[in-house]
């Protein structure tokens, strides 16, 4: 039953991803937004070394571990009230998310580990799970998850990881007709009041871009937009389509490099040139 439950994820991710980008290959998205066959490589190798190696690497670690210091903790938390878990599982994820993803913009020395993931000039569905492989593997949620699912709770993991999984592919989407909807009257206005509370693609489509109505010192949140709210990174946008997309400075590295080498690489985003 676990083993059929750990794949469910998975496999509507996956689904919405590959359909999502197969509708913008067919919309002719690809062709008004190139790029070079180097960033896509990028894009699928990241996904799947998260999914088929790392992922599962984390989750055994963790079993391993905690098996060895917490034997009789396993399964503990097995009768929680399912959505009381749930929140367990999903919160914490969030949350260390959030600060996890800011620190990586505002510190030098985690930079390298996120880069990879705004080094594309376009926005596409593809680039949800580009990232070097150090960001998947020191990120707190995916060892959160690890060890909720060791207690015991493997429903309320598996759904955490389906809601967060299917969310991020989808504010990926290349898709800009949202937009319009920010301009109606009664729409518009509770899009705004949505917007205080989830991450939209408005929002993180400014958060990838640079120049006007780039956002990418701000609009961190994973899921939950409340965390930029409350920390004061929250910066809305209106829908509006950023100048251009991807790393101010630095050039262009090669794709193994983007995908493997762990350190070496300088900040390259500067908050005070982004208008200029």
């Amino acid at each position: 039953m676990n083993d059929l439950l750990s794949h469910w994820d998975a496999l509507l991710i996956a689904t919405t991803f590959f359909a999502l980008v197969l509708v913008e290959g067919l919309s002719g998205l690809f062709q008004n937004q190139k790029k070079h066959s180097r960033h896509w490589w990028i894009d699928f190798i990241s996904l799947a070394q998260v999914a088929l190696l790392i992922k599962p690497a984390i989750f055994l670690l963790a079993s391993l571990g905690l098996g060895l210091l917490l034997t009789d903790y396993q399964n503990a938390l097995t009768d929680m009230p399912f959505w009381l878990g749930f929140l367990l599982v999903f919160l914490p994820d969030d949350f260390t998310h959030y600060w996890y993803h800011r620190l990586a913009h505002e510190n030098d020395w985690m930079w390298p580990w996120h880069r990879t993931h705004h080094s594309t000039p376009t926005y596409q569905t593809s680039i949800a799970f580009r990232e070097n492989w150090a960001w998947f593997w020191f990120m707190p949620g995916i060892w959160w998850s690890a060890a909720m699912f060791y207690f015991g709770l493997v429903e309320q993991v598996v759904l955490s990881t389906a809601i967060i999984g299917l969310h991020n592919t989808l504010i990926h989407n290349g898709f800009t007709f949202d937009t319009k909807l920010y301009n109606r009257p009664i729409i518009g206005k509770l899009i705004k009041a949505f917007e205080h509370i989830i991450q939209t693609p408005s929002l993180h489509r400014g958060h990838h871009g640079l120049g006007r109505n780039g956002v990418p010192m701000g609009n961190y949140g994973q899921t939950l937009f409340i965390w930029d709210v409350i920390f004061g990174t929250a910066k809305f946008i209106g829908g509006k389509i950023p100048e251009k997309y991807g790393v101010i400075k630095g050039g262009e590295e090669p794709w193994y490099t983007q995908l493997w080498a762990p350190y070496g690489y300088r900040k390259t985003i500067n908050p005070q040139t982004i208008a200029e």
